[in-house]
């Protein structure tokens, strides 16, 4: 349950509405993978398939111990007192204390200066009027007749008066990325994640009928500094139209019924052109790349959803097919 915050110097000051942050079980990213490759998906997310790792991997704490951050200035009213400072820390160690794996006091730091930054240059800019940050929103009622009606999540950064959108209201996304600006504003331009999100505001009850309609998504892109340099800063307002979120819900509707048909014995097709995707300025490989190259021989490289060596995997009902194929 969301819980509210009031700027403290300004009693007329509408509330903001905070939410406790991190993914949703039914996000974007967990129908992404299948989109690129169905075997990424069954992996990942039948199979439940992982690489062993032993600490929250630097990227992704920074980028939601930044989150964390930001929404706590979002609630403040972009207040810069010392309270506010101590306020973003601790959400950031919460955020921290919250992770499945550890989180490193690198990530600690580089995420507490990223958001330092982030203030030092938006606060002398015009601000946005913030209705919510951290804003759950999700699923869409279902339909008796239709068992994939959109029953997805998003966790919104904020939903805002952006004045790059004509002070309407807009959902605001954040992104921390080593890529440029015009990299982030071309991925995210036609992209699952901010189509998902302002049609999720059209259907989900906690959205457009209790708040009105959006304009759009607002991309809030961070680039990160590297080797001394400052972090660079721009948004840009994502306009988006009716038209294209009723292709884009039929679209979705095809995705999970079509997921929804591998199980673990099932076959799933693998997607060659997927092996690697850009991440940020370079190029990666596909997590499970390893074992699709070398099966069996590479199931010491990877664990299951309970951390044992995929080496230990003995069938059961339903999962009769060897996890390596």
């Amino acid at each position: 349950m969301a819980k509210r915050v009031t700027k403290v110097a300004g009693p007329k000051e509408p509330e903001v509405l905070l939410g406790p942050g991190g993914p949703t079980a039914a996000g974007w990213h967990s129908i992404e993978s299948f989109l690129r490759c169905a075997k990424e998906y069954q992996y990942a997310h039948v199979r439940k398939i992982r690489q062993p790792l032993v600490q929250t991997p630097n990227a992704f704490a920074v980028g939601s111990l930044f989150h964390a951050g930001r929404a706590a200035w979002f609630a403040s009213r972009f207040s810069t007192s010392a309270e506010t400072f101590e306020a973003i820390r601790k959400a950031q160690e919460h955020e921290a204390s919250l992770a499945e794996l550890p989180v490193g006091m690198d990530s600690l730091r580089l995420a507490m200066s990223y958001i330092s930054q982030y203030i030092e240059y938006w606060r002398v800019r015009p601000l946005p009027s913030p209705l919510a940050a951290e804003y759950l929103l999700g699923p869409a009622p279902l339909k008796p007749d239709d068992p994939f009606f959109l029953h997805r999540t998003a966790r919104l950064d904020d939903v805002s008066k952006y004045h790059e959108a004509g002070l309407k209201l807009c959902i605001g996304e954040s992104k921390t990325t080593s890529a440029t600006v015009n990299d982030v504003i071309n991925q995210y331009t036609l992209h699952g994640q901010t189509l998902l999100q302002p049609l999720l505001w059209k259907m989900a009850t906690q959205g457009e009928a209790m708040h009105g309609p959006v304009a759009g998504v607002l991309l809030d892109i961070t680039v990160k500094g590297y080797g001394g340099k400052k972090c660079s800063f721009a948004r840009a307002f994502m306009p988006v139209k009716q038209e294209t979120l009723n292709w884009f819900a039929t679209s979705m509707r095809g995705y999970l019924r079509a997921a929804a048909s591998i199980t673990w014995d099932s076959p799933a097709p693998r997607n060659v052109s997927m092996c690697t995707r850009m991440a940020g300025r370079g190029r990666i490989a596909c997590e499970f790349r390893e074992l699709c190259m070398h099966g069996k021989t590479a199931c010491a490289k990877y664990v299951t959803k309970n951390g044992d060596s995929l080496t230990r995997w003995r069938p059961s009902e339903g999962e009769s097919v060897p996890p390596w194929e």
